[in-house]
């Protein structure tokens, strides 16, 4: 009824901006799933500080963590838990969009708990906490990607050709393989970001992507298999998800359309600077590579600028590798003036013929004819 009529009681408006701001503290906020092996008994929610506690506990990075109030309530888990076991303690800590963990995780490893990110970068800066700390509790730490040193394996041929996403993948599943082999105490802490730089280049249903998806997936279950790594994958959502989360309006109980019309990105989005620059020639010298996102995550693009050519004339570069300029502009100008000046020319015309065709006052031909009747 209020529909119908377009008026809504102030309890109904009142009720709607109540279920506008709801729908909207929902859109804003950022669930990260958190999986564990071993996994533990653990209440399904935690706040974010409790969350960090868990972790901590499990990587065997407790030493640095302060308990508190809210964390304290916890240790009864803690203290039912082996958390320190004799040998060598081995830990692994890896990042995954949550729009792909199910294409990497194996079937058998369900999330333990979950918690909401306080900020975007909340994830990406825990992840640099640990690995940090781990450089003095760990006898070697991968805290960067390590390039393949054997070469690409026969079963990854497909990922053989030189492009950015094919680096990326080899790059992030030769640390993991480096990893597993190694023989020593070790920390590792991965976001595995080619991933979704591939789903974008090749596509979810594409062998290449599948290929990727099952190589990771294998290492996961291989470090799984291993008891002495403490294993925590945390998924994340990437900020260009964030930004589309739609949002209602508090004047009308009518949600909002999808909007129509999106940024457009160019057709290779690279996952670094510079594979940006080497893949673009430097944005062919009129340009410089500056970081965006995509709806797969952060990549790089042609940031074109405009210049000044020998002649003092205005140029605009555009292009994916900002390769051409912008003549739109000129051209709109030279057929925007052409128009105005035909129609003012016509308009003059029309204007002259009207006035030609019209008979001169008596006032002014009565002379003319008085002259005429006295010849």
């Amino acid at each position: 009824m209020c529909l119908a009529r377009n008026i809504c009681s102030p309890s109904t408006v009142s009720t709607m901006r109540g279920l506008s701001a709801c729908l909207l503290f929902l859109g804003l906020t950022r669930a990260a799933d958190v999986y564990l092996s071993p996994p533990g008994l653990l209440p399904s929610r935690l706040s974010p500080h409790q969350a960090s506690q868990v972790l901590a506990v499990h990587l065997g990075l407790d030493q640095f963590e302060q308990l508190s109030k809210e964390s304290a309530k916890l240790d009864q888990i803690f203290a039912e838990r082996d958390f320190v076991a004799s040998g060598n303690q081995n830990a692994l800590l890896l990042l995954v969009d949550e729009r792909y963990a199910l294409d990497v995780l194996p079937p058998t490893l369900l999330p333990n708990f979950s918690f909401n990110e306080p900020s975007k970068d909340y994830i990406f800066a825990f992840l640099k906490t640990c690995t940090r700390r781990a450089t003095h509790v760990f006898s070697f730490v991968f805290a960067s990607r390590s390039a393949p040193t054997k070469g690409v394996p026969r079963a990854l041929d497909i990922f053989s050709a030189p492009t950015p996403v094919n680096e990326a993948f080899l790059t992030e599943i030769s640390t993991l393989t480096d990893y597993i082999d190694a023989g020593v105490d070790r920390f590792a802490g991965l976001q595995l970001t080619s991933i979704p730089q591939l789903a974008l280049s090749y596509g979810r249903e594409s062998e290449s992507y599948r290929l990727a998806t099952r190589a990771v997936r294998n290492a996961i279950e291989v470090a799984l298999s291993d008891r002495s790594v403490r294993f925590a994958l945390l998924t994340y959502t990437p900020p260009s998800a964030q930004k589309r989360t739609p949002q209602l309006s508090q004047q009308s109980p009518i949600p909002p359309t999808a909007q129509q019309t999106s940024t457009r990105l160019p057709k290779v989005c690279y996952a670094s600077e510079d594979a940006c620059l080497n893949g673009t020639d430097a944005c062919s010298g009129h340009g410089s590579c500056l970081s965006t996102s995509s709806q797969e995550g952060e990549c790089f693009i042609c940031s074109c600028e405009t210049t000044k050519s020998e002649s003092g004339q205005t140029q605009i570069w555009v292009g994916d590798m900002c390769e051409r300029q912008d003549v739109s502009s000129p051209f709109v100008l030279l057929v925007g003036t052409a128009t105005t000046l035909l129609l003012l020319m016509g308009g003059s015309i029309s204007l002259l013929y009207a006035v030609g065709s019209e008979e001169f006052p008596s006032i002014l031909t009565g002379g003319i004819a008085g002259a005429l009747r006295k010849e």
